[in-house]
């Protein structure tokens, strides 16, 4: 059998097939009982606040109408289950909280993910990026509503992922000089996108930071050999970096 196959197939039992059974449940309870709760019973950044967060914002929810449901599938443990991954590599630096930072999201869709940051660090500079602004124009007084940017406003900028010739000179006029200490690709997901982004970002990235892929099985396999000086870890379909 392709070795290709089965190291997607070992990847994939740690990604989607995991939230369900008997290990999900090992893992997050048999129970659902924490969706009953509100995200100010778990502590700030865990997988459960992100969860409730997320869905706060318009995320995924089980039984509701389709025009009820705006998207984000990301932090429940019932799908992509990034919540429990965030946690493990954003927990350590919970002081970044209380900082000044700059954290960039590519691919901001209705905008409940650029919600969650700005609740989760308040003091950061949250930087927006998309092709197209429109879906989160268009939702952003719904966030609104549920109380998404009462304590911190993203910034939004278009930005191409595909157009190699421009993105790190749209990246640097758009930064003005402070370094990036978090970096979230949860764009176009495509290996071309993820690469162009990758190398786009890294120099601005900061002396340390962390930076995530999502969506995508095989950017550990690109990007980690390219770039053997930073610290790389694979969790499902996310590939993490760090420095």
């Amino acid at each position: 059998m392709n070795k290709l196959f089965l190291r997607r197939l070992r990847i994939w039992k740690r990604g989607p097939a995991f939230y369900c059974g008997k290990l999900r449940d090992r893992i997050f309870g048999s129970d659902d009982s924490w969706l009953s709760e509100r995200r100010e019973d778990f502590p700030v950044g865990s997988w459960q606040w992100l969860a409730l967060t997320e869905r706060r914002y318009g995320g995924f929810r089980i039984g509701v109408a389709s025009k009820d449901n705006r998207g984000g599938d990301r932090m429940s443990p019932f799908f992509h289950r990034y919540g429990v991954t965030y946690e493990e590599f954003l927990q350590p630096l919970a002081r970044w909280r209380d900082e000044r930072i700059t954290l960039v999201e590519v691919g901001v869709l209705n905008g409940s993910g650029l919600a969650t940051w700005c609740d989760l660090f308040p003091r950061a500079r949250v930087i927006g990026l998309d092709i197209n602004l429109n879906n989160f124009r268009d939702n952003r007084a719904s966030l609104e509503a549920f109380g998404a940017f009462s304590r911190n406003k993203p910034e939004l900028h278009e930005f191409d992922q595909l157009d190699s010739a421009k993105a790190s000179m749209m990246l640097a006029n758009m930064l003005g000089g402070p370094k990036v200490d978090i970096a979230i690709d949860d764009g176009c997901h495509s290996m071309e996108s993820i690469e162009i982004t990758f190398a786009a970002l890294m120099p601005h990235m900061a002396t340390r930071f962390v930076y995530f892929i999502e969506d995508n099985f095989d950017s550990y396999d690109v990007l980690a050999p390219r770039y053997p000086e930073l610290r790389w870890w694979q969790r499902g379909e996310m590939t993490i970096a760090a420095r």
